[in-house]
């Protein structure tokens, strides 16, 4: 049974899930079993499942179901499992939130419709109408550029009691984190998700993060967090000078042929990314390879 989410449980590091497939682009639960088991033995405080880097997008909702049901049975309730849902429209979002709660998730991660953007108060009835339908709490989800849940939008959302957290990407930056953590910061969680800038959101005071950095160098991430916390600003800041060049090298190829090939060759084996996000060019991959191979060892 889901436990009820709260924004207290909204904190750390929350690695989005990788969504593993077989050579024929189907589920490889094996595979997914293993990476969750691996980042929980690390440390990972939660699950998100269908996230961007869990290429969500590419997921039916009866895939979501799927790998949201194998992660509950994973973590055996231990850790929150929040379930993305990324869509285009409200209906969609609904049926894809019901299938992440029919499968036990504690609470969902809801991105702004991700093809045309609505209107605030399209917006407000967005995320109204699949709380008042589904029930889960909600974790807002910044990262579309030309739909941004803006500082004063995000405080209209607050006032939805199911609204317990957000996760400021690439909707945001820096300034209008600080301007929401100031805004609602006592209200719901405020996460940081900007993978080259983690350092100096978490100095800002985010509490945690749902980032694709997360799950490509997790105890890099754990490590990094767990320094803030201790005001251990030097340490935080040379571990983040690590990974700032992985965060980048990523960033210039496409997003989920990128994380899977970077994870890859640390050998946690997680195959390929669903077409058309197809595998890097050796050049790309080389340039991956050098920054990653720069943060072999975590820093402090």
């Amino acid at each position: 049974m889901a436990r009820t989410l709260t924004k207290e449980d909204i904190r750390g590091v929350f690695p989005p899930a990788l969504s593993t497939f077989d050579d024929n682009e189907d589920l490889d639960l094996d595979t997914f079993r293993r990476e969750l088991a691996y980042l929980r033995d690390l440390g990972a405080t939660g699950f998100v499942i269908g996230g961007s880097t869990g290429e969500g997008h590419a997921l039916t909702p009866a895939e979501l179901h799927t790998l949201c049901q194998v992660a509950i049975d994973e973590v055996r309730g231990e850790i929150p499992i929040v379930g993305g849902v990324i869509t285009t429209y409200t209906r969609d979002a609904i049926v894809r939130a019901q299938a992440a709660r029919d499968a036990g998730a504690d609470g969902i991660m809801l991105t702004p419709p991700i093809y045309q953007p609505p209107s605030d108060e399209g917006m407000v009835d967005y995320y109204d109408r699949v709380w008042r339908e589904v029930g889960l709490p909600i974790v807002i989800y910044n990262v579309v550029p030309r739909a941004p849940v803006t500082p004063e939008l995000t405080e209209r959302l607050a006032d939805i009691p199911g609204v317990i957290a957000t996760k400021e990407s690439i909707g945001g930056n820096l300034e209008t984190l600080g301007r929401i953590i100031e805004s609602v910061g006592d209200r719901i969680a405020v996460t940081w998700a900007q993978d080259p800038l983690m350092f100096p959101g978490y100095a800002m005071g985010a509490v945690g993060s749902i980032s694709g950095i997360n799950t490509i160098l997790p105890e890099h991430s754990i490590r990094m967090f767990d320094a803030i916390q201790r005001n251990d600003l030097a340490t935080a800041a040379a571990i983040h000078y690590q990974m700032t060049p992985v965060a980048r090298a990523i960033g210039l190829v496409n997003w989920p042929a990128g994380v899977k090939a970077a994870v890859n060759l640390q050998g946690r084996k997680v195959g390929l990314a669903r077409r058309p996000y197809v595998p890097l060019t050796p050049e790309q991959h080389s340039r991956l390879e050098q920054a990653l191979d720069a943060c072999r060892t975590v820093a402090g």
